[in-house]
């Protein structure tokens, strides 16, 4: 089994698929159903959905409490962090070395207010 993608609300999805393919995703395929927009940016691991409803009359509103963060493996913590920010994203915490799990992480929170782990192997 793998994990095939994860969907993620937005309120401005052009801002969302340049934040994201400014990350270093690709937009792999796009479809609209029912009014919803669904655009996947991703790469041979995985993919994130990302999901827009122009009629939608409640806010998005991503809390920590419901869902804590996203993992993204990256090859440099740092330049992940500067990218990020050139792009919206602020800084959560970190860099900062996880011995238990031998990485260098950073969480950022990207423009939609979602937290991003930025997970580099050591």
């Amino acid at each position: 089994m793998n994990v095939a993608h994860v969907a993620l609300w937005v309120s401005d999805l052009d801002r969302a698929v340049a934040f994201y393919t400014g990350l270093g995703l690709e937009r792999q395929w796009s479809f609209t159903l029912d009014g919803i927009e669904n655009v996947y940016v991703g790469d041979e691991h995985g993919e994130l959905q990302l999901r827009h409803d122009s009629d939608r009359t409640t806010p998005i509103a991503p809390s920590r409490a419901d869902v804590d963060h996203v993992a993204l493996t990256v090859e440099d913590t740092e330049t992940m962090i500067e990218r990020a920010t050139d792009l919206g994203a602020a800084v959560v915490s970190g860099p900062t070395e996880i011995e238990p799990a031998d990485a260098y992480v950073a969480f950022v929170e990207d423009p939609e207010g979602y937290t991003l782990e930025f997970v580099q192997p050591l």
